[in-house]
């Protein structure tokens, strides 16, 4: 049985798949930054914290500068994610009603006109 979505009707151009794959790339690695960024944050506070009951390390002594600056970017990263899920979700919404292809549908479970 194929799993994969099926192609999208009408066709987009080719720069609008390449901007699809780049902003769920984008999403994709702020999956994976993000929590790691926090926990940075979390071990250079140098107080005791766990993950789901098991007790994590963290750093001897405080680091407040590299604290600060990790959360930074954990916040700035937040911020720009933001953004991009609000065009992810304008160009869902611009796709379905105003280019009126398939984009919405196709993901949708169970349907068999996709």
């Amino acid at each position: 049985k194929n799993i994969r979505a099926p192609a999208i009707t009408p066709k987009p151009h080719p720069a609008i798949t390449g901007m699809s794959h780049l902003v769920h790339t984008i999403i994709y690695l702020m999956f994976i930054v993000l929590p790691i960024l926090g926990f940075m944050t979390v071990y250079f506070k140098g107080s005791d914290w766990s993950v789901f009951g098991i007790p994590m390390t963290h750093a001897i002594e405080p680091d407040e500068d590299m604290e600060f600056t990790i959360k930074s970017y954990h916040e700035l990263v937040a911020n720009v994610g933001y953004f991009v899920i609000g065009i992810h979700a304008f160009a869902a919404l611009f796709h379905h009603y105003v280019w009126k292809d398939n984009t919405l549908l196709r993901m949708m479970p169970g349907k068999k006109d996709r």
